[in-house]
């Protein structure tokens, strides 16, 4: 036979369950202000948070643009040191070349006094009609023109009784010897030169042959 529950009996039941009702809505309660008591101090790091993010992206900003600026002035100076670079070189071989081009200037002015000896002479041996005139201009005008190229340290090299030397003279013909040792220079066929000891034009000259 089902027992039927009285009214007490409920009664006492609502009264078990109501503690445990209670208490969680008090927790729920407990939570919600939990949650409002830590809201405000939420909301306040992040946004010190936030104020300490967006100055150090200005710090960075302002790095970059710092560096931008440097590699700006950098790459200027870069290309004003390449124009100067081909500045200077361009005005060094413009130099180079003028001074090629005039190198010989003062030995033309030294020759031009001889060239005018010259043209005297002629002139005077057409006018006299004189032999003997114009060898002795033009014995003048050798001396004249041996003594320019001494000043500019030219010199004749010697050959006719020296022995033969390869770095001075050179041998066109080898002949038999008439009263010269061996390998001795008798005679030069065109006179050698040399400038402050540096040969201009070795003397060709004939040797002296063994025997």
């Amino acid at each position: 036979m089902k027992h039927k529950s009285t009214s007490s009996e409920i009664d006492q039941q609502d009264q078990d369950t109501l503690p445990t009702e209670l208490t969680a809505e008090q927790q729920y309660n407990d939570d919600n202000d939990q949650l409002e008591d830590d809201g405000p101090s939420l909301g306040v790091d992040a946004d010190a948070q936030t104020a300490l993010l967006r100055a150090e992206i200005d710090q960075l900003k302002k790095r970059v643009s710092t560096l931008e600026g440097d590699v700006k002035e950098a790459e200027s100076a870069r290309l004003r040191s390449i124009a100067d670079f081909q500045t200077f070189r361009r005005r060094s071989d413009e130099q180079r070349i003028e001074s090629m081009r005039f190198a010989n200037s003062e030995l033309i002015i030294g020759l031009l006094p001889v060239l005018d000896n010259f043209e005297r002479a002629l002139a005077a041996a057409q006018k006299n009609q004189s032999f003997e005139g114009l060898m002795g201009g033009v014995e003048l005008i050798l001396r004249q023109l041996n003594d320019f190229l001494v000043k500019q340290g030219v010199e004749q090299i010697e050959a006719v009784g020296q022995e033969f030397d390869p770095n001075f003279h050179e041998a066109i013909m080898r002949v038999d010897p008439v009263d010269q040792p061996e390998n001795i220079v008798v005679a030069e066929m065109q006179k050698g030169y040399k400038h402050h000891n540096r040969v201009l034009r070795p003397s060709m000259v004939k040797v002296a042959k063994s025997e």
